[in-house]
């Protein structure tokens, strides 16, 4: 029994719950699973899936992580490519020439993300449990017990750590008594999905004019979504949506309703700007929607989640199975909470930008949004940002020029020919410069299932270590195999752990006593 007197039940130790089966906790539940690590994802809601969807657009950066874990080409062919992203009615923006093998953004509705993530997780062999309600947790030096309501009453059950991805009403962020802190963006935004008697041009169609914004997009079974705004009536969340009112405020900012009838569903939400000050308290993480919230220009939020999850998962991974360095658990609150910071102030400001008011400024938002998408360093700047191709992490001062940067899909000599197919078990890559034996074995062997090596299956005089999520760690132009080897064992050591023939807690004198973002241990 547990202190509360509930049933308790769960593996004792070595394991994770995750609270929440939207699409950060379920990548998260199939990266530890793929790992080796029993996950339990404890999800409230009674249907493993739902038509209700927020999340349209899988952006690039995402699609390449989906793609290091073998879903990509799957999600991809339930929705459709955009190859500009249309930002006012007379203005896009060009991803044709981002990098790598998806230089778009697809349209798909969420639910489909979701169920390639939870199929992939069962496959690993994750425990996905319905019905099962968080209502609190408590944490002690060696575990976490949850609270947990389902229909046979109520239980307690043990973890080593715990995910919250449970989403903007998160429990876990509220048992842990963290605030929440920033404002409402926008009041009662509505939404619907709608029959159109004429299909748009486009397959995401957005516009603003003063007082009205719309939004179209497609669930691809002849459904469409409709995000509309009135800033002439902006009740509050519970009143019901009134069509008439929504093809109103469409034609305003569109032209057009495109014939819209037959809603099978209609709501109205509001939009925050909010994000945690800590995304881990103890062996409690936070992830997603309940970490950080922002408006969904940009179609930022679900990406953001699902980043979150590949940057937490392989970190937990790594703690449980014995060799991650005292630094590496905290790290995720120290790149992700810069990029949630970024997300929140960016939507934000882009939303702003899109539903100004004035004529004036109107007109001034035409012309900058016309000069920047057709200036191309801006643009591709633009691009990169809003794709999450240039999302990178900080590096010590003097790191290659590559540290902390995404890693491309480079081709590697033999099987399984480029990176991204080594990627997704929690293990780092090793890309080689050349074919090095020595090489070869210090990695496989002395660090035998944290490491896969692999020879570069082009000319470069670059190795780099290549983290489980998809960024580099560290590399070198070093040449000279003495020099290195050396320090190859020295990234080896720093980032993952001891060699297997040396203690787990032995002092590591690699890096000068400093920790892998440039400080001092200790201070």
């Amino acid at each position: 029994m547990s202190p509360t007197g509930r049933p308790t039940t769960g593996k004792p130790s070595g394991n994770v719950l995750i609270v929440g089966a939207g699409p950060t906790g379920l990548l998260l539940a199939g990266d530890l699973a793929s790992a080796g690590i029993g996950c339990t994802v404890l999800e409230r809601r009674d249907e493993e899936t739902s038509n209700l969807t927020r999340a349209f657009a899988v952006h690039a950066r995402t699609l390449e992580m989906l793609d290091a874990r073998g879903v990509a080409d799957e999600l991809v062919g339930t929705g459709e490519r955009v190859g500009a992203v249309q930002v006012l009615r007379t203005t896009s923006l060009d991803l044709s020439r981002l990098p790598g093998r998806f230089p778009y953004v697809l349209v798909t509705p969420q639910y489909e993300t979701e169920r390639v993530l939870r199929e992939r997780a069962l496959a690993a062999g994750a425990e996905i449990v319905h019905g099962a309600e968080v209502t609190g947790l408590r944490q002690d030096a060696a575990g976490v017990d949850v609270d947990v309501r389902m229909s046979g009453g109520e239980q307690t059950r043990r973890a080593s750590y715990v995910a919250g991805t449970d989403g903007v009403r998160s429990t876990v962020r509220r048992s842990l008594g963290l605030p929440f802190p920033g404002h409402s963006a926008v009041r009662s935004v509505m939404l619907a999905d709608v029959r159109l008697e004429d299909a748009p041009a486009d397959v995401l169609t957005v516009n603003a004019v003063g007082d009205a914004f719309a939004f179209l997009a497609p669930f691809g079974d002849g459904w469409y979504r409709v995000i509309a705004w009135n800033r002439r009536h902006q009740p509050a969340d519970s009143e019901p949506v009134d069509m008439d009112e929504l093809r109103d405020v469409t034609r305003r900012a569109l032209g057009t309703d495109h014939g819209m009838h037959d809603p099978r569903w209609t709501s109205r939400f509001h939009s925050d700007e909010r994000q945690v000050p800590k995304y881990r308290v103890g062996r409690v993480f936070l992830a997603g929607d309940a970490a950080h919230v922002h408006t969904p220009a940009g179609g930022q939020g679900m990406n953001t989640g699902i980043q979150d999850a590949a940057n937490l998962g392989w970190k937990l991974a790594a703690e449980l199975r014995g060799w991650a360095p005292s630094w590496l658990l905290d790290s995720y609150h120290e790149e992700r909470h810069p990029i949630g910071r970024l997300v929140v102030r960016g939507s934000g400001a882009a939303l702003r930008f899109v539903l100004a008011e004035p004529l004036w400024l109107r007109r001034a938002r035409t012309a900058a949004a016309w000069a920047a998408t057709r200036t191309r360093p801006v643009a591709r700047r633009l691009a990169g940002a809003v794709s999450g191709i240039d999302i990178a992490y900080p590096a010590p001062r003097g790191s290659h020029r590559l540290t902390g940067r995404r890693a491309p899909d480079v081709p590697l000599a033999g099987s399984p020919g480029r990176l991204f197919r080594l990627l997704g078990d929690g293990a780092f890559v090793l890309v080689v410069a050349a074919n090095d034996p020595a090489v070869t074995y210090l990695a496989t062997k002395r660090w035998a299932g944290r490491v896969h090596c692999a020879p570069a299956g082009a000319a470069t005089r670059t190795t780099a270590l290549v983290r489980p999520d998809g960024y580099i760690a560290w590399a070198t132009d070093e040449t000279a195999p003495d020099r290195r080897a050396a320090a190859i064992r020295d990234a080896l050591n720093q980032w993952c752990g001891p060699p297997a023939d040396r203690p787990v807690h032995e002092p590591q004198p690699i890096d000068g006593g400093l920790d892998h973002g440039g400080r001092h241990r200790g201070t």
